[in-house]
């Protein structure tokens, strides 16, 4: 009746649910190594080493990585596994946050999308009030196309950084004045909108004052935007508006979702005011 009872690797996994070349791999690594070794050196755990594996395993669910494990193994106690717990803690509460900013992302993207599709009448110009926001922007020093990108890219990095990026796509902005030249293609600065009160001095701000926008969409390639600001300036005049302010680009279908880039479209909106 006092007999030990041992346990094969086999029967270890089996009771566990994990697999041999687990217990197998545990043992290789020094993390737990069987009580001793019988006939052709096979591995025989106890029935407490059973109980010391599952805490084990369960640690590694949560994440504890090996090194850690080996570490509070060695001198092992309540203090220091509180210690590790938390420290595990703070690291799933940081994921969590990670995962929900990616979750933002997907349903503020999705329900952008659906809105898209939904628009029978890409040509129709929209006069629509709106508040003022307050966005996140990156200077367009050079008019080239690889400045234009750096520039981009920067705002994108910077943006993620802050983990801000989620909520509104990157836009282009073009001054009032390069409109009333025809220069519809001189972005000013690329911007991401923020909350209000984001507090973070190292970022420039720019405010997109409230007051009327007149919307209309471009669908197709870049090189085909003048035509439609055209469109869209003289459907301002025809109604008694006039340009008093910035336009802003939002890319809403391009590369991420389209092949043909006469399918790319964008929404574009100017700040007008009346005659």
């Amino acid at each position: 009746m006092g007999d030990k009872i041992y346990l094969s690797t086999g029967e270890l996994a089996k009771m566990l649910g994990v697999t041999k070349q687990t217990v197998i791999y545990y043992d290789n690594i020094g993390l737990i190594s069987p009580a001793k070794r019988g006939e052709k050196e096979y591995r025989q755990y106890t029935l407490e080493q059973a109980d010391e594996l599952d805490s084990i395993l369960t640690f590694r669910n949560i994440g504890v990585s090996i090194k850690v494990l080996k570490e509070y193994l060695s001198e092992r106690n309540a203090k220091r596994c509180i210690e590790m717990l938390k420290h595990q803690k703070e690291k799933v509460d940081k994921e969590i946050q990670k995962l929900d900013r990616i979750r933002k992302k997907i349903e503020s993207r999705a329900k952008l999308l659906e809105k898209v599709v939904e628009v029978k009448d890409l040509k129709k110009v929209e006069f629509v009030y709106h508040e003022q926001e307050v966005y996140m922007i990156e200077e367009c020093k050079e008019a080239d196309e690889k400045s234009h990108m750096q520039s981009f890219t920067a705002l994108c990095n910077h943006s993620k950084q802050l983990g801000i990026d989620f909520e509104n796509p990157i836009c282009n902005i073009i001054r009032k004045k390069d409109l009333a030249t025809g220069a519809y293609e001189k972005t000013a600065h690329f911007g991401i909108k923020i909350p209000d009160d984001f507090q973070d001095a190292n970022i420039e701000r720019f405010i997109k004052p409230s007051g009327t926008y007149a919307f209309t969409y471009h669908q197709g390639s870049y090189e085909t935007m003048n035509l439609t600001y055209e469109r869209l300036i003289a459907h301002i005049k025809k109604h008694g508006y006039e340009v008093c302010g910035n336009a802003y680009e939002t890319d809403l279908l391009s590369t991420l979702t389209s092949l043909d880039r006469n399918e790319y479209l964008k929404l574009i909106a100017i700040q007008v005011c009346k005659n």
